[in-house]
């Protein structure tokens, strides 16, 4: 199973797919909508708000055009394949060697996903805003969802495209804040700093309108929102950053209405959203086999050498990854490898779908309690404190041995162990094993490559930690610049 190169004209994205009346992910969409008046009450504004979030689950078709949510390509296989976690059976795809160039499917992937997530929020939010039909309050948290959703967008595409360990740059992403037309397609690139403005300010809109638990697992909330203000702050970094990321986490662990899993393992093989620890997933269509046909049936996408290393003495080695016994196209063919058992509980030799094996997670609690220690030791704060937190979750995940926690005596110490544990713990799930990895040894908002090569044996230069514009977009759009 290979990615395909989806390319799409900005001008033509959907903005929304009409579902059936219920509110869910798994209600396949049967027509769909690029911009009109399409919303004219509550009724019709919940769905094309489900639009929206179909965009953030990256949901489409497979290979046999059964619907299927594709969260697992953009946000567990590529981020983790950068990290050096997994590898490709089927040979260098110049993800893992951090060697993609503008023509890479990567590129285009990615930068596909994070703007129309953009545009669907944006004509959401355009064909809301003169409709009076819907009830405040509604329209209140309706508006809020699509903010945090479009924030979530633009939050992947600086990440991922701009130079976004650097404000001063102008290497930040284009802002996009209309639906597209032909008139408004060809923008330039905003700096890093107007684009850390931009997507604040959505958070900070959207917060305050948030409900504190949704309907539904998979629907926004408050905690969600603050947790992804405290991702994107920790990776500006600039003053008070720090500061803000300590009080959002902890206003989350405390305040947010959810908690721990007693054993992290229990979340992803029995559990999914009945867990308390879960603050917002990604739902999966009923009938589709995606994620498994990828991880258990093709084996893809095995745990590298470096992810075994890293994971030496850890119980979750136990779980995260297995021997697939020959049981995996690619096992059969190259000899076992290790495959991705973190959503599996079925034998890996003969293998048989599982309940949970296509749910994805797009926010837990346990990141607010390492984004949170993570902080205060980039803010030179209390290393107790940050040990404390450190050792919640590593105990939550059947570590007993805390010997190099209380070992480390320096904040960069504590923070490589802070950043080693994000990468585990995040391993093929939501992006953060990435971005904390970028992280490590950070130096006066420089990224530290010495100390990032260290677990990516890939990384040589800075350049390589984002990725470049596709030529798609070069081609087409004279006003954008290239990525050094």
């Amino acid at each position: 199973m290979k990615h395909k190169d989806l390319k799409y004209i900005f001008a033509v994205l959907a903005i929304a797919f009409l579902w059936s009346c219920k509110k869910q992910l798994n209600v396949y969409p049967t027509t769909s909508e690029v911009d009109g008046n399409v919303i004219v009450d509550a009724k019709s504004a919940s769905t094309v708000l489900n639009g929206v979030y179909y965009r953030f689950a990256n949901a489409g078709v497979d290979y046999n055009q059964i619907p299927s949510v594709k969260w697992s390509d953009i946000n567990e296989i590529y981020p983790s394949e950068f990290a050096g976690s997994l590898s490709n059976s089927s040979g260098d795809d110049r993800v893992y060697s951090l060697g993609a160039d503008p023509k890479s499917v990567v590129a285009s992937d990615m930068w596909n996903y994070g703007y129309q997530l953009v545009n669907a929020a944006n004509g959401f939010l355009k064909n809301v805003a003169p409709v009076t039909t819907i009830p405040s309050a509604t329209k209140k948290q309706m508006i809020a969802e699509a903010k945090f959703l479009r924030a979530f967008g633009d939050a992947h595409l600086l990440l991922y495209f701009g130079q976004y360990y650097d404000p001063a740059s102008k290497y930040g992403i284009i802002l996009r804040d209309e639906f597209v037309t032909s008139t408004n397609i060809t923008l330039p690139r905003s700096t890093v700093a107007q684009t850390y403005t931009s997507i604040l300010a959505d958070l900070e809109a959207a917060i305050p309108d948030l409900p504190k638990t949704n309907t539904k697992a998979y629907y926004a909330n408050a905690s969600a929102a603050k947790i992804l203000e405290a991702r994107v702050l920790i990776n500006r970094g600039a003053s008070g950053d720090y500061a803000k990321v300590i009080s959002l986490t902890k206003d989350v662990i405390a305040n947010g209405g959810f908690s721990l899993e007693a054993n992290l393992k229990d979340l992803f093989l029995t559990k999914g959203f009945t867990s308390t620890e879960v603050i917002l997933g990604v739902q999966p269509f009923a009938t589709e086999t995606w994620k498994y046909q990828t991880n258990q049936y093709y084996g893809q996408y095995p745990a590298s050498s470096g992810f075994v290393n890293l994971l030496a003495n850890d119980p979750r080695n136990q779980w995260l990854y297995r021997d697939d016994q020959g049981g995996t196209v690619y096992g059969g063919y190259y000899g076992s490898l290790n495959e991705i058992t973190k959503y599996y509980s079925g034998d890996t030799a003969n293998p048989s779908q599982t309940p949970l094996s296509e749910t994805c997670y797009a926010f837990r609690l346990t990141e607010a309690y390492l984004l949170e220690a993570e902080a205060i030791t980039l803010s030179g704060g209390d290393l107790a404190t940050a040990k404390d937190l450190l050792k919640t979750i590593e105990g939550h995940a059947g570590i007993t041995d805390f010997s190099a926690i209380d070992a480390a005596t320096t904040a960069t110490a504590l923070q490589e162990l802070v950043v080693k544990e994000e990468i585990k713990n995040f391993f093929a799930e939501a992006g953060q094993d990435w971005f904390a990895l970028r992280r490590l040894g950070i130096t006066n908002g420089q990224p530290n490559i010495d100390a990032i090569s260290k677990i990516q044996t890939a990384a040589k230069s800075v350049n390589q930690l984002i990725l470049p514009i596709p030529n798609s977009e070069i081609t087409t759009n004279g006003n954008v610049i290239q990525n050094p």
